[in-house]
């Protein structure tokens, strides 16, 4: 049963993931009494016309605009693309710029999960640049698609070839252009962050990429970036779904 006095929890899904490959971190932050939402990204899933960064972000806000309006403190936790989105989202919905405001409720803290977050005006492409070749990824048209074989020693990386392969095939499509929109809103100047960094094992974003993206954040904010390192992949919400629980419990304050 939820606990009213928590947070609210928003889980936003990564590239090319649907939400119910969040079930089991869901599930067991309900089981520590969080309330918990989700999104499904607009951005997945063939459309007559492929949605973008934005929509993705529009979607997130409207959530947490409801959430906060009811005086609720919401956490965000973003997965890997999901930085970007959760970022874009929180334009205006800090909790310390509602106070300004006169309102109660808003984004307390973002989680970031072996996230890509950039700069004002970077996008997914400008982050990862140089970082790897994305081979697993073919674009047909407005949508990319992943190749289960290529992806699973990537992305699931901590699987057996079989098990990442499975996982890999559950991923629907995902829209090109969010791939290439700059972001609009630096969210971590305005609200506490912590960082799920993901050691040694993480191959699609690498650690040594992860410490560059946090490094930038230190730079940008007088808010220093709280990290919490786990060794796993990339796709720690399937191989180690409780790490990401442990984490952000930590990160609300929760568990020492």
């Amino acid at each position: 049963m939820s606990n009213p006095t928590k947070p609210t929890i928003i889980i936003i899904p990564g590239s090319f993931c649907a939400l119910s490959q969040y079930e089991s971190v869901i599930n067991q932050l309900k089981s520590h009494g969080y309330p918990v939402e989700g999104v499904e990204l607009e951005t997945i899933g063939p459309r007559d016309n492929a949605p973008t960064l934005y929509d993705d972000a529009a979607s997130v806000a409207a959530l947490a605009t409801r959430l906060a309006d009811e005086g609720k403190d919401v956490v965000l936790v973003p997965h890997s693309y999901g930085g970007l989105v959760a970022c874009e989202a929180s334009k205006g919905l800090a909790k310390s710029v509602r106070e300004k405001e006169g309102k109660n409720g808003g984004i307390s803290r973002i989680v970031f999960v072996t996230s890509v977050i950039g700069r004002i005006g970077e996008s997914l492409k400008d982050i990862m640049a140089g970082e790897n070749d994305l081979n697993y990824i073919r674009v047909e048209g407005e949508y990319m698609f992943m190749d289960p074989a290529s992806c699973a020693p990537v992305v699931f990386s901590d699987l057996p070839l079989d098990q990442g392969i499975f996982w890999s095939a559950q991923m629907p499509c995902h829209s090109a252009i969010s791939f290439a929109q700059k972001l609009t809103y630096a969210a971590y100047k305005d609200i506490p962050t912590s960082y799920l960094q993901v050691c040694e094992r993480d191959k699609c974003i690498s650690p040594r990429l992860q410490n560059k993206i946090i490094a930038a954040l230190d730079s940008q904010s007088d808010l220093k970036v709280e990290r919490h390192s786990v060794q796993a992949d990339h796709a720690i919400h399937i191989t180690q779904p409780k790490a990401v629980v442990d984490v952000v419990r930590k990160a609300i304050g929760d568990v020492e």
